[in-house]
């Protein structure tokens, strides 16, 4: 499969999957079209404390991760989302 050309609809697709990011038990929660990229939610015990409106801190909430599909030159696939070994890239 030729990871440079995926279309929205095949990253929306996965959706839902268990990954592991940097050796962190993740899930795919959303795609973003800008860039395109994928995010990821921790499913483990690791959490940032969010701020409520003021800036003061409120709860904790899972970490969030953004992966992007392409490295910095738009020419190659990002090493971060090759490694969660989604799709074999061709």
């Amino acid at each position: 499969m030729d990871c440079l050309n995926l279309s929205l609809n095949q990253l929306r697709r996965l959706i839902g999957q268990p990954v592991s990011h940097r050796g962190t038990a993740c899930q795919v929660i959303e795609v973003l079209a800008d860039g395109p990229a994928l995010v990821l939610q921790d499913t483990g015990r690791n959490t940032d404390m969010q701020d409520n409106q003021f800036g003061e801190p409120g709860r904790h909430v899972p970490r969030i991760y953004t992966i992007p599909l392409l490295d910095n030159s738009g020419d190659a696939v990002h090493p971060d989302f090759a490694d969660l070994g989604l799709l074999a890239c061709d």
